[in-house]
């Protein structure tokens, strides 16, 4: 492959990403507690990398990679549900959500009380208390929750919802959805003076419109890496004729 063609299939291939997560925002613009996806490119490739891949390898610099994604932590606007099941962050922090696969940290407030009386997400995670437990509540009567995440039912004082911030957003791995994982050695802390609001929800911080004309601007560039390819291929094309007419 020569270099021509190899930097426009790098910037394909790179743009395809970049389609891929923008794509995902747009889907997700509707999606309580959603943190849009960026995106962080390295144009300085080390001549290493091409060791095995060209013969006639190009100045380092010139062939752009997805170094790594990141999500736009922002607030997203509060919106009144009427659900007393619904909670929102008003402050920075995440709340806990216990998986068969370890601890997930989301803003994303859709809960429900379980049969069992355990407060879970919409996909069936539960909920922990400060203490680090479970959220337990009698499934059959109302609660509420005060804006220091204090619950109550009845008029009894219950557990209070545990909302911790990260010391390291950049520790912060997408999960899917709404949800991050989180890798050492970054730490969870907890959030003394958290506000909570019950009956409410934080939509999802994409701007659509953005978005939108972004996807426009991927797809032009994809379009215009097609062309480079498709050049390159008819020069390389030409030179091999001329060659063989030169030859003959």
């Amino acid at each position: 492959m020569d270099p021509l063609t190899a930097i426009a299939a790098s910037g394909m291939r790179s743009r395809t990403e970049s389609l891929e997560l923008v794509a995902n925002n747009l889907a997700n613009t509707s999606t309580a507690g959603y943190k849009a996806d960026g995106e962080a490119y390295n144009l300085y490739f080390g001549q290493s990398a091409w060791d095995g891949y060209l013969e006639d390898r190009p100045p380092a610099g010139e062939m752009p990679i997805v170094e790594r994604n990141w999500a736009d932590m922002s607030q997203g606007t509060l919106l009144d549900t009427g659900n007393s099941n619904d909670v929102a962050l008003a402050t920075p922090g995440f709340f806990v959500a216990e998986t068969s696969a370890g601890l997930l940290y989301t803003r994303g407030g859709h809960f429900r009380v379980s049969k069992k009386g355990i407060l879970e997400t919409k996909e069936g995670y539960a909920v922990l208390a400060a203490g680090g437990k479970p959220v337990r509540l009698d499934p059959g009567k109302p609660f509420t929750i005060s804006e220091s995440g204090q619950i109550s039912q009845e008029g009894g004082a219950g557990a209070a919802l545990q909302v911790v911030d990260i010391d390291r957003v950049d520790a912060l791995t997408k999960r899917g959805g709404t949800y991050f994982a989180l890798s050492e050695p970054a730490k969870a802390i907890p959030v003394q003076d958290a506000q909570v609001l019950q009956g409410k929800v934080e939509s999802s911080n994409v701007e659509s419109s953005y978005a939108a004309v972004k996807l426009v601007g991927v797809l032009r560039q994809f379009e215009m890496m097609q062309r480079a390819v498709r050049i390159a291929g008819d020069m390389g094309k030409q030179s091999v004729e001329q060659v063989a007419k030169v030859s003959s």
